[in-house]
C-alpha cells in the first residue's frame, strides 16, 4: 500500500522541465552556458539573447506544451 502511496505522489508532483532533467536546475544550466561564454566558445551576443528567451521559456513553463520522444529529446 506505501508503494502505491509513494507512486501516486510521484505521478502528481509538477514533472521536471528539460533544465532540470539535464542539468538540476535552469540556474546549473545557466552557469555553465555562461561560463563556455567567457571562455569564448560561445558567442556572447547571441548567447545572452538565447539564455533570456529561455529563461522565460522555462519560467513559463512553455516545455509543459511539448513532447517529449523516446530518444529523451523534446518536439512540438
Amino acid at each position: 500500500m506505501l508503494q502505491r502511496v509513494k507512486r501516486l505522489e510521484a505521478l502528481r508532483s509538477a514533472p521536471k522541465t528539460p533544465f532540470e532533467v539535464s542539468y538540476g536546475s535552469f540556474d546549473a544550466f545557466e552557469a555553465e552556458t555562461l561560463t563556455l561564454i567567457d571562455e569564448r566558445k560561445l558567442g556572447r551576443a547571441d548567447m545572452e539573447a538565447v539564455l533570456v528567451a529561455l529563461r522565460r521559456w522555462h519560467a513559463d513553463n512553455v516545455w509543459r506544451g511539448w513532447g517529449q520522444r523516446n530518444s529523451g529529446v523534446y518536439t512540438w
